[in-house]
């Protein structure tokens, strides 16, 4: 048997460093193991509470809008009404015939005016095409809107800075 003073005898004694530092490594491993998935579960969790502010702050910013919007249609309404009867007003024949804004139908994107007559007289569709555009260029320029003459124009002069700005 060895004594307490031999080499061998001293490395019996003392216990077994590589076995302790082992098991010290597998239970720092399992700790850092928990506290990553800790922390990605916060983590995920995190995301989605900014998920779900996310898309309350917007259903709260449509709602707004809509409310926004709503209240600047009620406030515009009169205008546009005043608007409809005003190009009403213009399209009524002078000779005092009745006419009945009821029966115009859309054929494509103009009106179909060849089914009306005024107290048998028929209607010049070139002259009432041209009273209605003009009426409803000015209703658009009193109520602040541009014609489609002055968008598609407007669609031009965009289309030629892009180009120049890719050239």
């Amino acid at each position: 048997m060895p004594t307490k003073k031999t080499p061998v005898a001293q490395r019996a004694a003392k216990p077994d460093a590589k076995a302790h530092k082992t098991e010290q490594t597998k239970t720092d491993v399992k700790e850092q193991f928990n506290e990553a998935i800790a922390k990605a579960r916060a983590s995920s969790h995190e995301m989605l509470l900014v998920g779900l502010g996310a898309v309350a702050k917007a259903r709260k910013a449509r709602e707004e809008r809509r409310d926004d919007l709503i209240a600047e249609g009620k406030r515009l309404e009169p205008k546009f009404k005043q608007a409809i009867e005003d190009i009403k007003a213009k399209l009524q024949p002078k000779d005092g015939a009745k006419f009945d804004l009821s029966k115009f139908k859309l054929d494509g994107k103009k009106f179909d005016f060849s089914q009306f007559k005024f107290d048998g007289k028929k209607i010049d569709r070139s002259a009432l095409n041209a009273r209605v555009s003009e009426g409803l260029g000015n209703t658009l320029h009193r109520l602040g809107l541009p014609t489609r003459k002055e968008v598609d124009a407007l669609a031009k002069k965009v289309e030629k800075l892009a180009q120049l700005q890719r050239a």
